[in-house]
């Protein structure tokens, strides 16, 4: 759950970014998507760059007055998957500005990375994540800095896989009493309501050849290996998309089956002080690793009827804000740089809570 990084062009700010946006006025909610949408790109760049020996990350956040602080970086495979950014231009700014921003990339679908990175996409709908080395590196980054500069002025993003690291983080902030205001871009809906085996054999084979495709088609196995991996490739239902992987070890699959969830996730089931943890989380009705926002929003928290569907750490609130601009596809419509895009139509619906 992330983006496909082989193809450079994505990485190169000039020709993917947001150059449109000369000045920022932190006061309108499109810049403030524009911008901490580019400063998860830039943390994106920034584990492209690490291996590909390139230097292409730099202008995601020196555009709009930022400096890298801080890498967070994953102590199994050694891959940055946070960033640290501080605003350099704080004090000339509206109070709606950050003084930093923390940020988490999603899944890096290229060598390197695919393995740790589908491994902790198949936790997110068993609600396991919560147990991984990455989100304790998280918490332990965020809380060193909180200590040392404290929490005013600090934004949590994160897109896809990143955005349920940061929605753990903030939730379990918010346990501390401490708010951070938290930007989730294409959060996973994790379904919490078994539904019929049928449906979930019938996803499976929807989803599992276009998936085994796109693994071909952008170098992850070779294009002859492809139809041998449909027999192997293992499973894990995020409601109309189905995330497939022939090489998830059998240690991420007994992870899966059998994650304990930390003290923190069951302090936050207990809802002890969430509900003051509002974050804006941006959908896209055509994305299908996402979009159940829309029906959780609109139906378990306004109209408090019952839902199969619950946010990543137990949050009982939030901002709903919808890209009503139509995708080209599944893809286009869960990946990252329609966030910045020049035009893009976002709805922000009024804000829903359980109090």
């Amino acid at each position: 759950m992330g983006r496909n990084t082989s193809v450079v062009e994505e990485d190169d700010f000039v020709a993917s970014g947001p150059t449109h946006l000369e000045t920022i006025d932190w006061d309108r909610p499109d810049h403030q998507c524009s911008v901490t949408a580019s400063l998860v790109q830039a943390t994106y760049v920034l584990e492209s760059d690490r291996k590909r020996n390139q230097k292409l990350s730099p202008p995601w956040w020196m555009t709009f007055g930022f400096e890298l602080i801080n890498t967070i970086v994953d102590d199994q495979d050694s891959s940055i998957f946070g960033a640290i950014y501080r605003n350099m231009r704080y004090n000339d700014q509206t109070p709606q500005a950050p003084h930093f921003v923390i940020a988490f990339r999603g899944t890096m679908l290229e060598g390197g990375n695919i393995g740790q990175d589908l491994s902790h996409d198949l936790l997110v709908g068993d609600g396991g994540l919560g147990s991984t080395s990455r989100l304790k590196k998280a918490m332990e980054n965020v809380e060193r800095h909180i200590s040392e500069f404290g929490s005013e002025g600090i934004f949590l993003v994160g897109h896809s896989l990143g955005s349920s690291v940061a929605m753990l983080v903030g939730a379990n902030m918010a346990t501390k009493g401490i708010y951070l205001k938290t930007f989730l871009f294409n959060l996973p809906s994790c379904l919490t309501e078994e539904k019929t085996s049928r449906r979930l054999i019938a996803r499976f084979l929807q989803i599992t050849p276009l998936i085994l495709g796109l693994a071909g088609a952008v170098g992850i196995f070779p294009l002859a290996t492809v139809a041998s991996l449909g027999m192997a490739a293992s499973v894990i239902m995020i409601d109309t998309l189905v995330v497939a992987s022939g090489i998830a070890t059998l240690t991420s699959l007994a992870a899966l089956i059998g994650a304990s969830v930390l003290s923190m996730q069951k302090r936050m089931k207990q809802g002890q002080r969430t509900s003051s943890f509002t974050p804006y989380v941006f959908v896209n009705p055509g994305d299908p690793i996402c979009k159940n926002w829309v029906t959780y929003f609109r139906n378990h928290l306004k109209e408090k009827k019952k839902s199969p569907f619950q946010l990543a750490g137990f949050v009982e609130s939030g901002v709903l804000n919808i890209n009503s601009t139509r995708s080209r596809g599944m893809l286009e419509a869960h990946g990252l740089r329609q966030w910045w895009q020049q035009g893009m139509n976002l709805l922000k619906l009024e804000e829903y809570g359980s109090s």
